[in-house]
């Protein structure tokens, strides 16, 4: 019975989970006016006022007599219907589209189409992307050396992580560790399976770390600097709330950061402290602050001065104010008090609230006439472009301390999955010309964006039941804006142009 069964489960097709929409053409001459992705169905086929339009399960298609609107239906934000004839089409990348129809039941057709193909899906099984996957398995079944990524989910990310902490240098013999305490996502489900730890912090400690910490999103080096060492680390907020919690194994945690950052710079230098300093932590060890203290006295005057800890920055994206606001959530900040040898700053960056605000503004300006008189005053009271410019001055705030001052660097907002990857994944583009290729940048956006669980299915608005407008937010659109300001100001610094950064 287990053998029937397994071969009933074998013999499902792509064609039967997500079969193809009957097409209807409102004229029967008409064509389908683009060739279908595997998986894609045409439901619709009609023309517009000189032009032929087509919707499918995954694109909206316009072809005019001199252009083509091709735009993908989750980037598609609202459609609404002006001047009775005309549709208007809001997108979620600053993009507005009109179509013209001939008659007002027409337009009426298209609006109502247009309007249920946007709809977030009510079940995650709904978004294309699982139709492309099934039909794809289904036709490159014969293929699988060639379509590998398809046939084994998941192996890519391993191999990822592992090219990335040999290519950044990472001294896993002494200073730091590979935890795997969030395998299959039971301490965390919004961060990676594998993550980076001083050597001598125990997956016990991370456990206590994690419940002190928002949505148990513990600190985790995500990058180091391959001359001296220095490293980028990301969490969520402290939970000290009104009551002032605190938690050793937190504090325990980050002031080891910095202290694994010395020993890294020393292993580095082959500057060996009393013929070998090789020890295993693959399994969290032991080493006390003692230890380490000792190790660091036993050196030579030059060598001690050169391994000392340097003042590791926590970097805060909010305002203070802001900080302070959310104790009465039971959030917080570190207080330095607690957390020696380290420095918080706090960079007065907007929630997503003023962003998606000043983003709707800046969409309405671009949509009408502009007036030469005031638009650029017009432009800056959208404040877009003051939020870019907080958002660069932070991560170069980050590239300071890493690269001149040698200074490890702890960064978090509230959460930490809107605010501190921007910042995160912008100082590590300025620092590393490898995220500044076209393989190096996909590195950089499935590590910071992906791996570290930014909420893309809320904040784009395309996920399971994503109907709270409050939870939008165009976090990582305003991110690649920065790219595009560095990149228009540094274009021989990047493999990629403007027209990758659209697509």
């Amino acid at each position: 019975q287990d053998e029937e069964t397994q071969h009933s489960l074998e013999c499902i097709q792509a064609n039967q989970i997500f079969p193809r929409k009957q097409l209807i053409r409102e004229d029967e001459n008409l064509q389908v006016p683009f060739i279908e992705l595997h998986g894609e169905s045409t439901e619709y086929v009609g023309r517009a006022e000189d032009a032929i339009i087509a919707l499918s399960n995954y694109r909206l298609h316009i072809k005019f007599k001199e252009s083509v609107v091709n735009v993908p239906l989750q980037l598609i934000e609202s459609v609404e219907c002006r001047d009775i004839f005309q549709l208007h089409l809001t997108c979620k990348d600053c993009k507005v589209i009109r179509c013209q129809f001939s008659t007002f039941e027409q337009c009426q057709d298209w609006l109502k189409r247009l309007n249920n193909a946007i709809r977030p899906p009510s079940k995650i099984e709904d978004l294309f992307s699982f139709a492309y996957h099934a039909w794809c398995m289904e036709v490159y079944a014969s293929e699988k050396e060639q379509h590998g990524d398809l046939c084994r989910p998941g192996e890519h990310v391993t191999s990822r992580f592992k090219n990335e902490v040999e290519r950044m240098g990472f001294d896993m013999n002494n200073a730091w560790r590979i935890s795997n305490i969030n395998e299959k996502y039971k301490l965390c489900g919004s961060y990676p399976q594998e993550i980076i730890v001083p050597a001598w912090i125990t997956d016990k400690e991370l456990e206590s770390v994690a419940s002190f910490r928002s949505w148990k999103r513990i600190p985790a080096v995500v990058y180091r600097h391959q001359s001296n060492g220095a490293v980028i680390s990301r969490c969520g907020q402290p939970e000290v709330s009104w009551w002032g919690w605190r938690n050793a194994d937190d504090e325990h945690l980050v002031q080891s950061v910095a202290k694994a950052c010395a020993s890294d710079s020393r292993s580095n230098s082959n500057k060996l402290i009393n013929g070998n300093c090789s020890r295993d932590f693959s399994n969290g060890g032991d080493l006390s602050d003692v230890e380490f203290d000792s190790s660091i006295s036993n050196a030579s005057g030059a060598e001690s001065l050169a391994i000392q800890p340097q003042k590791l920055l926590i970097l805060d994206a909010r305002s203070y104010a802001a900080a302070v606001a959310n104790r009465a959530k039971g959030g917080g900040c570190e207080c330095p008090e607690y957390y020696p040898n380290c420095e918080v700053v706090f960079m007065g960056m907007a929630n997503i609230h003023s962003i998606r605000k000043s983003f709707q503004s800046l969409r309405l300006l671009c949509t009408q006439m502009p007036d030469p008189g005031n638009w650029l005053s017009a432009l800056e009271s959208t404040k877009w472009l003051q939020h870019l410019s907080v958002l660069l001055k932070s991560a170069l705030l980050v590239v300071h301390a890493v690269d001149r001052d040698q200074r490890p660097v702890l960064v978090h907002c509230s959460d930490g999955w809107d605010r501190t990857p921007q910042i995160v994944a912008l100082a590590k583009l300025l620092l590393d010309p490898y995220y500044r290729t076209t393989e190096g940048f996909q590195v950089l956006v499935e590590t910071e964006w992906l791996d570290f669980g930014h909420k893309f299915a809320d904040r784009c608005g395309h996920g399971e039941n994503s109907d709270d407008l409050n939870e939008r937010c165009p976090v990582f659109l305003q991110w690649l804006d920065c790219v595009h300001q560095l990149q228009r100001q540094f274009p021989c610094s990047f493999e990629f142009n403007e027209a990758f950064l659209v697509s």
